[in-house]
């Protein structure tokens, strides 16, 4: 099965709008097992869109399109199909009363136009939208092929990632006559062109296979292989991951059955399991740790508070860090560190309490201080350490791997109590 991304709208061409649909199609499609040749984006033109149809049917089985099923004049996406098949778009009655419901559940007053978004060719397969007004639809294009068809999916976020989870995923499987099943091997600690040599005659097994992906400071392997069933598909897996396990050892710090995971959400279960809580002291990352945490279902369980203390009158308020230590050895100093985690964990009554103090640029301060210096502390009922870091690029890049970093001594020290 070859499959077609297809991403309409003007505004993604002048970039006005960043298209994530694409990399999240492409993702998914992937992890499908279906193969991807082609991406193509254009702009809310009759013409081009018809041409942009008439290629990507040419060369492949599906085509997926995200965008242009609004109400409005420049939502032709479903009108240009309908035309190039020489059919007809007919009111569907029950995407019409979808669209109706609503509009009175949020209640607001509906247009005649959002009666737009219920038309239809008359052999359409609807796709339910729980979280927005406009259907899906699976579009036979038989005139194209056998067995060729155009899936059509809405253009926000919100709404385009669970249609296709549950509607377009589904099908699509269900043509395959297969289960896809992956398991994704989520690393820090480790960089991409390391974990490739170490793991490189495994890539180049085709089944399972074994694909990675990288986020800052993270690499993430997914682990894939077609069976008749889940079980069958997970049995299959388990030396493969076993065997990645092996060679790299405790950078590997999840594996999950979703890419949905993350060092917060690892490092919160862990807390978890052993009934132990955390609080956060941050200059450099300001707050972006807690937020990190606190995103994360379950946290309240396990955290306790942060502080923010970007200035040093803070740090000696908050956390009780002495006016010494910060005339001596400065803000961004291992003493510093140690003294805002110590502070915390008492202050918050936590049994674990991090603490970041650096130098996120783009300027030095006035103890010009390398930019990307950074020092993070833990303290635990064990006693306190900290650890020096040397970051490098944009500044926003510098608090993450900051935060990053510092989670990961968490879920370290954790691992170690386990």
């Amino acid at each position: 099965m070859i499959a077609e991304v297809l991403s309409i709208g003007t505004e993604l061409l002048m970039g006005q709008v960043l298209n994530t649909n694409a990399q999240f199609l492409s993702r998914r499609l992937s992890a499908l097992g279906v193969a991807q040749y082609h991406q193509s984006t254009v702009g809310d033109n009759p013409g081009r869109l018809k041409e942009a149809y008439e290629t990507a049917l040419s060369r492949s089985d599906i085509v997926i399109t995200s965008g242009g099923l609004g109400p409005t004049g420049d939502d032709i996406t479903k009108k240009v199909l309908a035309d190039l098949l020489g059919e007809e778009l007919v009111l569907n009655a029950d995407a019409a009363a979808h669209v109706e419901s609503f509009f009175k559940r949020m209640n607001r007053p509906m247009s005649k136009n959002n009666m737009n978004q219920a038309l239809f060719t008359k052999d359409t397969m609807v796709l339910p939208n729980p979280n927005g007004t406009a259907p899906g639809a699976i579009v036979p294009c038989e005139k194209f092929g056998a067995g060729k068809v155009v899936i059509h999916l809405p253009g926000p976020p919100y709404e385009f990632e669970p249609m296709f989870d549950s509607s377009v995923a589904p099908y699509l499987q269900k043509r395959s006559g297969q289960t896809l099943v992956s398991r994704y091997l989520r690393i820090f600690g480790m960089g991409e062109s390391t974990v490739d040599t170490l793991l490189r005659d495994l890539m180049d097994c085709p089944s399972p296979s074994l694909s990675p992906y990288c986020s800052i400071g993270e690499v993430q392997l997914r682990a894939t292989v077609l069976s008749d069933t889940a079980e069958t598909g997970a049995a299959e897996l388990e030396p493969l991951i076993a065997e990645i396990r092996a060679r790299l050892g405790d950078v590997i710090y999840a594996v999950e059955k979703t890419d949905k995971g993350s060092l917060a959400k690892t490092m919160v279960e862990k807390l978890l399991l052993k009934s132990m809580s955390v609080c956060t002291c941050e200059s450099v990352t300001g707050g972006l740790t807690a937020s990190e945490i606190v995103a994360i279902p379950g946290a309240s369980k396990v955290f306790k508070g942060g502080l923010v203390t970007y200035c040093d009158e803070e740090k000696q308020r908050l956390a009780g860090v002495s006016r010494e230590t910060l005339e001596r050895y400065g803000a961004v100093s291992k003493a510093c560190a140690l003294g805002m985690a110590l502070g915390a964990r008492e202050k918050c009554g936590a049994d674990i309490a991090i603490s970041f103090t650096g130098c996120a640029g783009p300027d030095s301060d006035e103890r010009d201080t390398p930019i990307g210096l950074t020092f993070i502390g833990l303290a635990t009922p064990e006693g306190a350490e900290v650890h020096e870091f040397k970051f490098s690029g944009s500044r926003q890049r510098i608090r993450m791997l900051a935060c990053l970093n510092g989670l990961n001594q968490i879920r370290l020290y954790l691992e170690r109590r386990l």
